[in-house]
């Protein structure tokens, strides 16, 4: 749908570009429906345990949010969002449907230039942020999937690299931009997730915010990536579905 001449997706008060006239972008738009839009838009937001485990078997990665009794994972309103790995802006426009405001870090040039437009559709909500996210300060190469952009990673594949990006740790982009809160971290960067968690050891202690991390990328992920969140501060609950972990402090 479209307005004032403009053309874009509509998921249920999330905006998107219209990206139909690029079949790969569209692709990974379908597969993207699944994993974030599916929950708001046909089951009504229910993250509750049962619903997500039972769509969790039959979808490609699972959704982004979890809830069961007190242990509750999910974007609520005034949230500060980060959205690592934010490709076009799919789950930012998501939390600012629910009344957030995200921090979309997306590396990338072309998804970057996609990006920003996600943010002018939803009224500037989502911060749009030219860097990636690790567990230091850097310029790396990334290895570009032709077929599915967003599979892009840094970590090398059979991929080619054509790109050099900008790494920063989260750690050090709260404080240079004086973020007094951090509620909600949303991950999926093809493996870098454990780099991630490692330069947000300050964020995690100090601000505690919900976490929803992909696990996928590594076998050894799931227990990685719960070591290093205990670690930055024991106080979290970690709970895991088949592709992620979801991770609460009461």
């Amino acid at each position: 749908m479209g307005g004032g001449g403009i053309s874009y997706f509509n998921f249920n008060g999330a905006k998107l570009p219209d990206i139909s006239d690029d079949k790969l972008m569209m692709k990974g738009l379908r597969l993207i429906f699944q994993d974030v839009f599916m929950f708001p838009c046909i089951l009504n937001d229910d993250y509750n345990k049962e619903t997500v485990e039972l769509f969790d078997q039959c979808m490609m990665e699972g959704p982004y949010g979890y809830k069961d009794g007190n242990f509750d994972v999910t974007v609520k309103e005034n949230d500060m969002v980060i959205d690592a790995g934010a490709w076009v802006g799919d789950f930012s426009a998501y939390a600012v449907s629910k009344g957030a405001v995200a921090y979309a870090f997306e590396p990338m040039n072309k998804l970057f230039e996609l990006l920003k437009k996600t943010s002018e559709l939803n009224g500037g909500k989502i911060y749009s942020i030219k860097l990636g996210l690790g567990q230091k300060e850097d310029e790396l190469p990334i290895y570009i999937n032709e077929q599915n952009s967003e599979a892009n990673s840094l970590y090398p594949k059979e991929y080619k690299a054509s790109e050099i990006i900008k790494i920063t740790t989260l750690d050090k982009f709260v404080k240079d931009n004086n973020i007094k809160k951090i509620d909600f971290i949303k991950s999926d960067i093809e493996g870098a997730e454990r780099d991630l968690l490692r330069g947000a050891r300050e964020v995690l202690r100090e601000f505690a915010p919900k976490l929803a991390i992909c696990t996928y990328h590594f076998l050894e992920d799931p227990e990685l990536l719960e070591k290093i969140i205990l670690e930055a501060n024991p106080k979290y609950k970690v709970i895991h579905t088949r592709q992620k972990l979801f991770a609460k402090v009461d």
